[in-house]
């Protein structure tokens, strides 16, 4: 837990030390996809929701692209197995062409309940996402999403992990 911690103000003190960016828009993220897709042995859908807060910390241009800031986020997913997870972490947006395409990896930490679910070695549990979405329509992004929950063998003696594909609507407001 302390390690967590430790990286979590590592973070927040790195990109705090840049200026605040102006006010972005917040993000409503919904999912909807298949659970534990490697190694594949539990084949229930899950459904995720993420909000990630307009104001953040640092920003400018990256790797030919505009990079929004280092912004906070909370989510949760729950799956047919009765399995769930809710997570707090900060995303790292990039845009491209304007915002039509976004490019959102993001780390946090969460609690995982396991229900009928997949074991993942107890409660608490790192989270990894990784979203690519394109702008529809005003305030409406399309995409698909990567999550992956473990516990990297730091929290828990058993780390079998797993990773959740979805399909996802971001609505901006």
């Amino acid at each position: 837990m302390r390690v967590v911690i430790g990286l979590l103000a590592c973070t927040i003190f790195c990109f705090g030390v840049a200026s605040a960016q102006a006010a972005e828009k917040a993000q409503l993220l919904f999912g909807v996809g298949q659970y534990d897709i490697i190694p594949n042995d539990n084949k229930s859908v899950a459904a995720h929701v993420q909000y990630r807060f307009a104001d953040g910390f640092g920003g400018g241009r990256a790797l030919g692209g505009n990079f929004l800031g280092v912004k906070p986020l909370i989510g949760a997913f729950i799956n047919t197995d009765k399995g769930g997870l809710m997570f707090a972490g900060f995303a790292l947006p990039m845009q491209w062409n304007n915002g039509l395409f976004e490019f959102e990896p993001s780390a946090g930490i969460a609690a995982y309940h396991q229900g009928d679910s997949t074991f993942l070695g107890g409660t608490a549990q790192f989270h990894l996402g990784f979203q690519a979405s394109v702008r529809v329509v005003r305030g409406v992004r399309a995409g698909i999403g990567l999550t992956h929950v473990s516990n990297a063998q730091v929290l828990h003696k058993k780390n079998r992990g797993t990773n959740i594909l979805m399909a996802t609507t971001g609505l901006e407001f």
